[in-house]
């Protein structure tokens, strides 16, 4: 499968540009490999959260879900001593 790219063009506060341009020289990699690393990351992180979503409220919908009150007293049963 052939990677087709295409250049893109946004705004960043110039402290980011500059940090992310130290990383890019701390690493010996251009910035655009760091950018494309961090949009990567992105797309990874929020599909699985998306996925996690999408699957707790099919568990909801199924009926498998626990009160609240359940799960404190779960977790109170497994040493769970709440907010100090």
């Amino acid at each position: 499968m052939r990677n087709i790219e295409k250049t893109i063009s946004f705004r960043a506060d110039v402290d980011k540009i500059d940090a992310l341009d130290s990383l890019a020289v701390a690493q010996d990699r251009p910035r655009s490999y760091l950018i494309n690393e961090a949009i990567t990351n992105y797309i990874q992180l929020h599909a699985y959260q998306d996925a996690l979503v999408r699957k707790g409220l099919e568990e909801m919908r199924k009926g498998c879900v626990v009160s609240h009150d359940e799960v404190v007293n779960r977790l109170k049963r497994a040493g769970w001593r709440g907010r100090r």
